[in-house]
C-alpha cells in the first residue's frame, strides 16, 4: 500500500509540473529545463522503485541499493530545498501543490517506504552508489549551463560565485548526500540486526 500511495503521489507531481512547465514556455523548452532539475530527476527514480516494488517486481529496481539510492537522492532534495530554496520563491496555486508533492510529500513518503522494505544487505561500500547519481548530476547540470547558460539551482551558477565558491557549493553538496547516505546505511545495518553482509 505504502509503494502504490508513493507513486502515485510521485507519478501525478511529475506530470502535473510538466503540464505547469508547458504551459508556460512550450513543450520544447518545457521539456529540456524539467529534466535539468534534479528534484524532478530524484522523483521519476524514487517513482519508478515504488512502481516496481507496488508491482511486485523482483529486479534492480527494487534491491537494496537502488533503495539507498532513490532515498539519499529524495531526502537530500527535501533538505536542500527547505534549507537553501523554499524562501526563494513563493509558488501559488496548482504549482504550489506540485511544490509540497515533490519537495516535501515524496521524501517522507518514500522514507517510510523504505523503511518498510527488507534490511541487513546493505555495507559501508554501496555509499559509493548513492553517491553516483548527485556526482553525475553536477557534471550534468554544469555541462548544460555551459551550453545554454541556465542553471537549475542558483548554487551551481558559476556567474554567480567565484569558482572557490562553486567549489565549496559542490563539495558541501556532496557532504549531504554523504551524511544522508551513511545514516541510511547506518540505519539498514541496525535494523537488519547488525548484519553487513
Amino acid at each position: 500500500m505504502a509503494a502504490v500511495v508513493m507513486a502515485t503521489v510521485g507519478w501525478s507531481g511529475l506530470a502535473l509540473q510538466y503540464v505547469i512547465f508547458a504551459k508556460a514556455v512550450g513543450l520544447g523548452l518545457a521539456t529540456w529545463r524539467y529534466v535539468g532539475f534534479f528534484t524532478i530527476l530524484s522523483n521519476i527514480g524514487i517513482a519508478a522503485i515504488a512502481t516496481a516494488i507496488a508491482l511486485g517486481r523482483d529486479n534492480r529496481l527494487t534491491k537494496a541499493r537502488a533503495r539507498l539510492m532513490g532515498l539519499t537522492a529524495i531526502v537530500t532534495v527535501g533538505f536542500v530545498y527547505s534549507v537553501l530554496l523554499r524562501s526563494t520563491w513563493n509558488p501559488q496555486g496548482w504549482q504550489k501543490v506540485v511544490d509540497v508533492a515533490l519537495h516535501d510529500a515524496t521524501p517522507i513518503l518514500f522514507a517510510i517506504l523504505w523503511a518498510l522494505m527488507p534490511h541487513g544487505s546493505l555495507q559501508w561500500r554501496d555509499m559509493k552508489w548513492a553517491l553516483a547519481p548527485p556526482a553525475l548530476y553536477l557534471a550534468y547540470a554544469l555541462g548544460r549551463g555551459a551550453i545554454d547558460g541556465w542553471y537549475p539551482y542558483y548554487f551551481l551558477n558559476p556567474g554567480l560565485q567565484t569558482t572557490a565558491e562553486l567549489g565549496v557549493s559542490i563539495i558541501g553538496t556532496l557532504a549531504v548526500f554523504a551524511t544522508i547516505a551513511g545514516g541510511a546505511i547506518a540505519v539498514d545495518m541496525r535494523m537488519g540486526g547488525g548484519k553487513s553482509n
